[in-house]
């Protein structure tokens, strides 16, 4: 039997696999592929931007399905994947500079990191868990590699081994849950497994080994261990990249898995996110209140983020799905934002990211400083920033449908994570620093804050257009 190839279906896929198999040539084949292979990255992502926003039009209003469900386009997975790419570019943007000042650049990096975007639109863009598992494989094995990419470096080995041991252990959970469902519908097709009979106890525990399996990924508590340690050893390109692209397909998966397959239990799964968003949120802020690294202080903020959007699946609602992915584009700019800012603060292979070593930092470098405190008021939700709009858009669902216990706890969440955020600020504008260490800046770096930045402001400002889509994209869930 001859099996057409729908080759217009698999085209962000064959772009990123040639951009894998070019970049893992470069390097080898051309003296100077070192040079040129961020920029060789970004062109093979820029296509298959392109493809997702050409292909935005077509999908407003109904799906492109092929090989039942294995790739699967809807206006709700392009504006993720559209997310993902976004995040990519700017990662790439950062680690130029980042890379070249620790004078380790590979070809391989990039292609890496492209291994890791094909899983993820591999799982953002399917209607079928077998898919989402092998795009979670594939996510996660090439970030193994990233988070350890200093080899040299004791804390990004140590990194890198925590995160591939439990990461290892979450995926087995994944699997064994997407086999239990199998066993009781014969099916791993959402539809199919929606329309199935569930009064099987196999769907319970299968529920429960899969939303085991995806918490990990979204850094959900108590599967939150690795995080601290995999932000702090990666390479701070690296993990702003991990910060948003992962952790918003992880949010993303989790939503789809349970509005589309369970949402006759809800009344099961609403009790356990319940709790889950609640202990992540605690964790994450007070967790946040005792660092004395930035880089790590992010990286438990980055947990109470998580549990910010746990919350919102929780209100199992329109405006609670439009909250999220108003969110995460908020969050790209601001993540990519702070870390990229403290990508910046290196000399050599030495990282400048403790609070100590910001002290001062605003006189000495008047634009880096109000670069950083914007963001940092971002995260903190202080008014006329996207990441006010983001908190309040969440907590309006909770309100909505009568969550009014959970929007509590988000909001003294919000005001804990005050303190965290503005001490940042408070180093570099009201403490002198002895040391008195000289950066060099990437100037395509400030550019790309500086982007960041005059977004996190506008879209504070005026958040219609941003979540005029989202509430697009989230109508076709629901």
């Amino acid at each position: 039997m001859n099996v057409s190839i729908n080759y217009f279906m698999l085209a962000p896929f064959l772009i990123l696999t040639a951009g894998i198999i070019v970049l893992s040539l470069m390097g080898v084949l051309k003296e100077n592929g070192k040079q040129t292979s961020g920029v060789v990255a970004s062109i093979f992502l820029l296509g298959d931007l392109y493809y997702f926003v050409k292909l935005m039009p077509k999908v407003s209003y109904r799906s492109l399905d092929y090989l039942n469900g294995a790739i699967h386009y809807n206006l709700f997975n392009l504006y993720l994947s559209i997310l993902v790419i976004v995040c990519a570019i700017a990662s790439f943007v950062l680690a130029e500079g980042f890379l070249r000042e620790e004078d380790f650049r590979h070809s391989e990096f990039y292609a890496i990191i492209l291994s890791s975007i094909m899983g993820m639109l591999a799982m953002l863009n399917t209607v079928n868990l077998i898919n989402i598992f092998v795009g979670l494989e594939l996510t996660s094995i090439p970030l193994y590699s990233a988070v350890a990419y200093f080899r040299y470096k004791e804390r990004s080995v140590e990194g890198g081994l925590k995160y591939f041991v439990l990461g290892s252990i979450a995926s087995g959970f994944f699997i064994f849950g997407i086999a239990l469902i199998y066993g009781a519908t014969q099916s791993v097709v959402f539809r199919e497994i929606l329309t199935a009979t569930k009064d099987d106890s196999l769907f319970k525990l299968g529920l429960l080994f899969i939303l085991s399996g995806i918490a990990f990924k979204a850094s959900a508590v108590p599967f939150h261990m690795w995080t601290p340690d995999a932000y702090e050893g990666a390479p701070t390109p690296v993990t702003a990249f991990m910060s948003i692209a992962p952790k918003a397909v992880a949010i993303v998966i989790l939503v789809k898995v349970l509005y589309a397959m369970f949402p006759d239990m809800f009344g099961l799964w609403h009790k356990a996110m319940f709790v889950i968003a609640i202990a992540t949120v605690l964790v994450g802020n007070l967790g946040a209140l005792v660092q004395n690294s930035v880089k790590r202080m992010l990286a438990y903020s980055s947990i109470a983020h998580a549990g910010y959007l746990l919350m919102a699946i929780v209100a199992f609602s329109v405006e609670g799905i439009s909250a999220i992915l108003f969110y995460l584009a908020g969050y790209l700019l601001i993540n990519i934002g702070a870390f990229g800012s403290l990508s910046l603060l290196k000399k050599g292979d030495i990282d400048f990211v403790d609070y100590d070593n910001l002290r001062g930092i605003g006189y000495k470098y008047p634009f880096f400083g109000l670069l950083l405190s914007i963001f940092m008021f971002s995260l903190a939700g202080i008014p006329a920033t996207i990441g006010f709009v983001g908190k309040f858009y969440v907590f309006k669902s909770l309100i909505v449908k009568g969550e009014y216990i959970l929007a509590l706890i988000g909001i003294l969440g919000s005001l804990v994570s005050v303190y965290y955020y503005l001490r940042v600020v408070v180093m570099m504008y009201m403490k002198e620093n002895p040391e008195e260490n000289e950066f060099k800046f990437n100037l395509l770096s400030l550019v790309l804050l500086t982007v960041c930045a005059v977004g996190v402001i506008y879209f504070g400002l005026f958040p219609q257009s941003i979540n005029k889509i989202a509430v697009m994209a989230a109508r076709v869930l629901i």
